[in-house]
């Protein structure tokens, strides 16, 4: 029995059809698969950098207020109410502050002054720090006025009668002396890490890993359910004993890598993971820490196992319309067969245009084969679709604020050191209001943080609808705002704007059960007369916004003239 012509074709067509598809298939997923991890990394170690620049502008913060403490103490130090007002001030606006102590140590590392923080959130005067000083062992008399150092991490075994075992670094700065020079007598503020942890955290995907180590590699532990933190005893407790790549990161080799674990640890899963030293510039001793972000490789599996079976299920489709069409009407379905094979291998090879020609008006089984390869291209389209979009998110989230969706204090620098240049080309003015809302932490502990961000929305909406166009409203942090004009011809006018903000923030905000009042307290400094650099003008408008704060609150207070080398 002879097979005829078109039986003998439909098989070679089917075979050839099934061939194709397989390999289509199979290559499309391994090729997508790859991109996936590919991308997880890019974006892994775009997170792990924008978490770093978190850290370093929080310690920044925490190096300024030192920076501003000192400077409002004069010597020989005396700590009367406005000191130690002062002091609680700093550990009730900043949640990661556990301590603020003076030391004399001309006088045999004497304690002046000391404030902590306990665990209920009390704060209380004690007679001595309840951290041993041998964390501050490396000579500090080297510190000029407006220096900063840096201590290595304190873990549980630095604690002598602190007994809730928080690891925390200290952040020194001396008291200048009258003629400017170090007068022995320094400002200590000791940050809790694992309230700096929560912060630089903040946003992340729940199955997302933070790892945070400071220059030896050491991790810093988090406080388990007992409230106690676990003491680094091996080498798997050191960043580089779990992922032997850090080595490059502590020896200073690299600034940031990728790399990954495959469970070889005991309680880490696969993951993949980027880490970044962040280097505190602000440090007169360079101290660095390094802090690494993780993902599941599972997550990427998930994903990938989803696409595949798609893509398998569209090929075993494909090979049995193609064993059905080919046996009735070989000739007939050869050309659309083509057709769409070369559809299959265009999308396969990276092209994604949407237009790619497909016999989808059919109505027969080669136009389902067609709408069948079009539903493939477009949920492969719709996955990758998604990756870009969780890729836009997390950019978005880098420069603003998640709550109000403001600019944040990175992307606000950015945006007033260009104004900066471009203000200096044209020989123009410019303004920082500093804004500080008043007693923003009472409402806080009366009416609940949900009250709070509800308040803190309405500050928001409020600066963006009283400025004009050109300029620009962002959040710093907690209750802090700033606001830059651009341009500005003088002081007369940046006072109108900041007179203008305050009665609109005069109308208290209605919310469903209660009134909330809005007052603040705005400090305003011009480029380029009361600096001609982002952090001096920050700084003029800060000390001008406690000038409002010390002459009775709501109200608005111009910087004072700076000296020529103010920004030097």
């Amino acid at each position: 029995m002879r097979i005829g012509i078109a039986p003998r074709l439909a098989l070679i067509l089917t075979i050839f059809a099934v061939l194709a598809s397989g390999l289509t298939g199979y290559y499309a997923h391994d090729d997508s698969h790859r991109l996936l991890v590919a991308s997880t990394e890019k974006d892994l170690q775009s997170s792990s950098q924008v978490l770093g620049q978190r850290l370093v502008g929080v310690f920044g913060n925490v190096s300024n207020n030192a920076r501003l403490f000192a400077s409002q103490v004069t010597p020989p130090t005396n700590m009367g109410d406005g000191v130690q007002r002062m002091s609680r001030s700093l550990l009730q606006i900043y949640d990661e502050y556990l301590q603020v102590s003076i030391i004399d140590t001309n006088r045999g590392w004497q304690e002046k002054l000391t404030f902590i923080k306990n665990d209920v959130g009390n704060i209380v005067r004690v007679d001595s720090s309840p951290v041993s000083l041998t964390a501050l062992i490396e000579p500090v008399s080297y510190l000029s006025s407006g220096q900063v150092y840096i201590s290595d991490v304190i873990n549980t075994g630095s604690v002598s009668d602190d007994a809730d075992g928080r690891s925390s670094v200290l952040i020194v700065t001396p008291i200048p002396a009258e003629n400017g020079a170090n007068s022995g007598v320094l400002v200590v503020i000791r940050v809790d890490l694992n309230a700096l942890f929560k912060k630089v955290r903040m946003g992340l995907p729940l199955d997302y890993r933070v790892y945070f180590a400071d220059r030896n590699g050491m991790f810093v532990r988090e406080r388990n359910a007992a409230g106690n933190a676990a003491l680094p005893n091996d080498e798997a407790d050191l960043i580089q004993g779990l992922f032997p790549a850090a080595a490059q990161i502590v020896s200073g080799e690299k600034d940031s890598i990728v790399t990954s674990i495959r469970g070889q640890q005991p309680g880490y899963s696969e993951t993949v993971v980027a880490l970044y030293r962040a280097q505190i510039s602000d440090s007169s001793n360079e101290r660095f820490f390094i802090l690494g972000l993780s993902e599941p490789l599972r997550n990427i599996r998930q994903k990938s196992n989803m696409l595949a079976g798609n893509i398998w299920r569209i090929v075993l489709s494909f090979s049995c319309l193609a064993l059905l069409l080919a046996w009735g009407v070989s000739q007939a379905i050869a050309q659309p067969l083509a057709q769409i094979l070369a559809s299959v291998r265009r999308f396969a090879a990276g092209d994604s245009n949407e237009n790619l020609p497909l016999p989808i008006r059919r109505q027969d089984e080669v136009g389902q084969l067609a709408r069948g390869v079009e539903d493939m291209q477009k949920q492969i389209r719709a996955q990758m679709t998604a990756l870009e979009e969780n890729h836009h998110a997390m950019t978005h989230m880098a420069h603003h604020d998640a709550l109000t969706g403001l600019p944040n204090r990175l992307t606000f620098f950015s945006l007033l050191e260009n104004a900066i240049a471009q203000a200096r080309r044209q020989g123009r003015k410019l303004a920082v209001l500093f804004v500080d809302l008043d007693r923003f932490k009472a409402i806080n502990d009366q009416y609940g943080h949900q009250a709070g961000d509800e308040l803190l929305l309405a500050v928001a909406r409020r600066l963006q609808s009283g400025v004009r166009a050109s300029d620009t409203a962002a959040r710093l942090s907690g209750d802090e705002f700033v606001v830059l004009l651009n341009p500005i011809h003088n002081s007369e006018e940046a006072c109108l704007v900041a007179e203008k903000l305050l009665h609109r923030f005069n109308q208290p905000v209605e919310m469903e059960n209660v009134t909330l009042p809005i007052r603040a307290s705005i400090g305003i400094s011009l480029f380029p007369d009361h600096g001609t650099a982002p952090q001096p003008l920050l700084d003029a408008a800060d000390v001008a916004m406690y000038a409002s704060k010390a002459s009775g609150r709501n109200s608005c207070s111009l910087a004072k003239s700076r000296s020529s080398d103010d920004d030097v």
